[in-house]
């Protein structure tokens, strides 16, 4: 009741300077008819608001701070209501995201060419297979005349790491359920089994069909996406006799190319057209946006994530609930705790989980039991298996001259010990705790989906989907970012709607615990063999003692 009195004699003090603010405003206004957007490399649903108001005052944050897609959203929603705005030129760097976070920005560019609106491309550092499909859904694309463009087409790369384990002595024991829950197969195959090759190729499909579309939709006549596959790289004049440019430009000659002398910026437009001379005297309600980012790792680490979501539940104010999830995964009990609270806030509130770039094995754990699943048809997700590991380290230690001698009272005391490999009775009891997993993962899913096991258990197996695919099976309910997330929110609730959303922002989860020696170990001799070993530590860590069973996938296939 204070800071309303407050806030309202604030106001009230305030009122006799509003035509000075108001005419301020618009000498501040239209000089041009064009906005200029320049985007930065990193791309994310939503960023924190206490992060943007210090990038005001620290250059050095600002040039860091990530894209975000709820701001380029909102600048959209006001440019298209605005008729004194004919377009935007928007300035596109080498991009540092997943195809999803890409898939949104598409999505904005194409909102704005679809409501009338021109959007102008240009690409100052040239771009890739990614950054031409983002582009491709503006009007117009330009570059500078020396500008590599390389549409080299997609593939996948993964590397298999039997040979040098063999090598230094060291070896994983795998456990997994099922056949496509291949994420520690560079470590313990030679080549790619068939059930990650089969995979792999339809998550390829899935990607490859978006850009030969898109590609194919803009190119001159005669020409198509295979033969600029085959070109593979090219230049300023080359690209735009091909049709992929439409206009071969400097930066200081984009105004000229829209027919304007200079660009406003669209920060500061933005910025113009969410400015409120009066405050408001209450708060008003809000969407909370809860993140899960990176590898679910252990139980403190998972803390913040537990912390935000009873800070929605508890919050008057907060409506319902976007879980946006960006992880291949985790720990199987932190997994399962943050799914429990998830559950427990969906008795009062709705919650829509939206899925980022990957939403694999415990990504797509934590948010099974959501009222609605939105994923962009590039989300990387599903993955519903389980997979454990056992470092056997017995050749190494004996090639470093370490002796093990083992004085134990149980049979199956020395269970997590790397200094010899399991025989057929231990085996089998791994195999039985990850057939419960396994069991409970499908349970679950199949709740969650409000349909049988039996429908659920041939879609899971350990397989990776495309979003895409994953809406045609039904493991996601619609395609899209964090705005269909919010729309389907507003059809379970219709408060929602129209309502800001706020980031509840959690704490990056990662899997942190240090290695038991003989792991550390291991782990120093393979980063000195091979540095760029992917998921290396993660692959070692599923052996520690504890946290033997994992919903993990480290090794997905990269998609480029």
């Amino acid at each position: 009741m204070l800071r309303v009195l407050l806030l309202g004699l604030w106001n009230v003090l305030r009122s006799p300077f509003y035509p000075l603010w108001w005419a301020a405003r618009r000498a501040r206004g239209r000089k041009t008819r064009w906005l200029r957007l320049e985007l930065r490399p990193r791309v994310v649903e939503l960023a924190s608001r206490r992060d943007r108001v210090l990038a005001r005052f620290l250059p050095n944050l600002r040039e860091r701070m990530p894209t975000s897609l709820d701001r380029l959203r909102t600048l959209a929603t006001k440019v298209l209501a605005d008729p004194q705005i004919d377009g935007v030129v928007v300035t596109l760097p080498l991009l540092q995201c997943g195809w999803a976070m890409a898939e949104g920005l598409r999505g904005v560019f194409a909102s704005l060419e679809a409501g009338g609106k021109k959007v102008l491309v240009h690409l100052p550092d040239g771009g890739g297979n990614k950054e031409l499909w983002v582009a491709c859904a503006a009007g117009r694309i330009a570059a500078p005349p020396q500008a590599t463009l390389a549409p080299l087409g997609l593939v996948a790369e993964r590397r298999y790491y039997r040979g040098l384990l063999d090598h230094v002595g060291l070896r994983l024991e795998p456990f997994a359920r099922k056949e496509f829950k291949t994420a520690l197969e560079g470590f313990t195959a030679e080549g790619m089994s068939g059930p990650q090759r089969a995979q792999t190729d339809a998550l390829l499909a899935t990607f490859d069909d978006r850009l030969r579309e898109a590609l194919d939709a803009r190119l001159a006549e005669g020409t198509d996406a295979d033969a600029l596959y085959a070109r593979a790289m090219l230049r300023g004049a080359e690209a735009q006799e091909l049709g992929l440019l439409d206009d071969v430009a400097h930066e200081d000659e984009l105004p000229a190319l829209v027919g304007e002398k200079t660009l406003a910026p669209a920060g500061t437009y933005l910025a113009l057209q969410e400015a409120r001379f009066f405050r408001r005297l209450r708060r008003r309600p809000y969407v909370g946006v809860v993140e899960v980012q990176g590898a679910i790792g252990a139980k403190r680490k998972a803390d913040a994530v537990v912390a935000a979501l009873r800070t929605a539940r508890k919050d008057p104010r907060c409506a319902g609930v976007v879980l946006h999830v960006d992880s291949p995964g985790g720990s199987a009990a932190v997994s399962d705790r943050i799914h429990r609270e998830v559950a427990r806030l969906k008795e009062k509130k709705p919650v829509v989980a939206s899925f980022g770039d990957v939403a694999a094995s415990g990504g797509y754990y934590v948010a099974a039991g959501a009222d609605r699943i939105v994923a962009q048809p590039t989300t990387i997700t599903g993955s519903i298996g389980v997979v454990a590991a056992r470092l056997v380290a017995t050749e190494l230690l004996e090639r470093l001259g370490v002796r093990t001698e083992t004085v134990r009272r149980s049979p199956h005391g020395d269970l997590g010990s790397p200094a010899q490999p399991l025989a057929d009775a231990e085996r089998a009891i791994f195999d039985r705790e990850l057939d419960g997993f396994y069991e409970d993962f499908v349970r679950l899913v199949a709740a969650g989906r409000g349909k049988d096991e039996d429908a659920i258990e041939p879609l899971a197996r350990g397989r990776v989907w495309s979003g895409a695919d994953a809406h045609e099976v039904g493991l996601v309910d619609a395609l899209g970012g964090l705005d269909a997330a919010r729309a389907a929110l507003g059809e379970l609730r219709a408060e929602t709607r129209g309502l800001d959303a706020r980031l509840i922002a959690p704490r990056r989860l990662d899997v942190a615990p240090p290695e038991p020696p003989a792991e550390a170990a291991a782990a120093a001799v393979l980063a000195e063999l091979a540095p760029e070993l992917p998921g290396l530590r993660q692959a070692l860590r599923l052996a520690r003692r504890g946290e033997r069973v994992l919903l993990w996938a480290p090794d997905l296939p990269e998609v480029r």
